[in-house]
């Protein structure tokens, strides 16, 4: 064949030129059509044919209501139609159609035709089956729409940056930072804790000359200013054998954890140190108790009626997962085995206090000792015997102290003991170590008296 007719030039013949032409779009796969003026098709391709399910004469002088189309589609038709032909503008669109494929999915062009003295003379048309693209665009829709309310319903940051981490872009779970969108260059400076940036940096740095994964636990600064612990991790995206383009990552909020450890190590550090001070009461309990003793055994029943005040009183400060305990109940737990039937013979008041676990243990101790003597010596041995406890809370040179008495009451005399044993050791001064504060123990004949003042912390009165 002649080259310029190949070409489509102007030298070949015009009836070369008509059979190229017409060769061209009978063979194309896409359907071409021409509409006259009057919305009536005067020529179609043999594809358009073929999805008509129409021959030429059947086809050629009918419009597309006429030749099947739904109501809606051809009236579609006209108005595009009557747009090309009054703006001289192609329209474009696309539109589902029922042919002898089936229901297909076809994207259209319309275009006018100019004639020679430069009016439209008549609409020509092309249109390609575009099923598969559209269903691939749908089903690619469907899948980001998802993958974006998964990324939009996690409280997790969701994060993509660039190949050298120079631009990071938030792209979902915005709970933690509060914002989307691409973060300034100085990210690092900003958004990291000063403390952390250097782990960061070099957790990005081995990434990188890797190639593998980056992963690292570190503080950011959320959107209340305020700094939670993050566990990041991002994985590098690359084509297949080719260098990394990009990474995609997201950042897991696990402030709760951390604080959780930080108390778990902190309660097994109190629990180590409470056990170890246990242990040294015991020791010293077992000490002064036995130490002296004539009888063994009276010396083994006050040994084990102290080591139950102290586990009573713990069980106190364990009911407050040893926080504090409240005095009332420290004071009722010591002299509960004085109450049996006797309930009478205690005068308790005092407003509602808060003590800290070694001023806690440490009065406990004291009021069983207290008890334990008043119920062999003192006003609890013998009818009308009575003990009075009352505590207050003072303030003493811009100070808040608690002062707490014990008054024995009408009980037999009271003979002062030639030497001080270990209860009235343990009063005296252990309650003025323990407690920061003053022991006054006085043995006189009408009772014994205890007067206890030490200072309270500000929690220490309830609201």
């Amino acid at each position: 064949m002649d080259n310029s007719l190949m070409a489509g030039g102007s030298h070949a013949p015009a009836e070369q030129r008509v059979r190229l032409y017409e060769t061209l779009l009978q063979t194309t796969p896409d359907l071409v059509y021409m509409w006259d003026l009057q919305h009536r098709f005067t020529y179609a391709n043999a594809a358009l044919l073929a999805m008509w399910g129409k021959t030429w004469d059947e086809a050629i002088g009918r419009n597309c209501l006429e030749l099947g189309y739904e109501p809606w589609h051809a009236a579609m038709h006209d108005r595009e139609i009557e747009q090309v032909i009054a703006t001289r503008l192609p329209v474009r669109g696309d539109v589902p159609f029922n042919g002898t494929n089936g229901r297909r999915i076809y994207d259209y062009l319309l275009v006018p035709v100019i004639g020679p003295d430069g009016t439209v003379e008549a609409v020509a048309g092309t249109t390609r089956d575009v099923t598969e693209r559209k269903l691939h665009e749908e089903a690619r829709r469907h899948s980001e729409e998802r993958l974006a309310a998964m990324v939009d319903a996690t409280s997790d940051v969701v994060y993509r940056t660039n190949q050298d981490w120079s631009a990071v872009d938030v792209v979902g779970g915005g709970q933690l930072l509060g914002r989307h969108g691409t973060l300034t260059p100085d990210w690092l400076d900003v958004l990291v804790h000063p403390d952390d940036r250097d782990l960061v940096a070099d957790a990005i740095a081995r990434a990188r000359a890797t190639q593998t994964t980056f992963s690292a636990e570190h503080r950011v600064r959320n959107q209340h200013g305020e700094w939670s612990w993050v566990a990041s991790r991002a994985v590098p995206i690359r084509p297949i054998g080719g260098e990394v383009t990009e990474w995609f990552g997201a950042a897991t909020d696990i402030t709760a954890r951390r604080q959780h450890e930080e108390r778990q190590r902190l309660l097994l550090h109190e629990l180590n140190h409470r056990v170890k001070n246990t242990l040294a009461i015991v020791q010293s309990i077992a000490l002064q108790t036995l130490r002296n003793a004539d009888d063994i055994g009276a010396a083994c029943d006050r040994f084990e009626a102290r080591l139950h005040a102290l586990a009573q009183a713990h069980d106190v400060l364990t009911r407050r997962e040893w926080e504090h305990a409240p005095l009332q109940d420290i004071v009722r737990t010591a002299i509960a085995p004085c109450l049996v039937d006797d309930e009478d013979r205690f005068d308790i008041d005092g407003p509602d206090m808060q003590l800290d676990p070694q001023r806690a243990l440490a009065l406990s101790m004291a009021l069983h000792e207290l008890c334990t003597n008043a119920m062999k010596y003192g006003a609890l041995s013998a009818r009308p015997g009575r003990v009075r406890i009352h505590w207050r809370a003072d303030t003493v040179q811009g100070r808040r102290m608690l002062v707490l008495s014990w008054q024995e009451i009408d009980g037999p005399p009271v003979a002062a003991p030639s030497h001080r044993g270990f209860g009235s050791r343990l009063i005296e001064r252990g309650l003025r170590h323990d407690l920061r504060g003053d022991v006054a123990l006085d043995f006189d004949s009408a009772g014994v008296s205890c007067r206890i003042t030490a200072p309270i912390p500000e929690q220490g009165m309830a609201a």
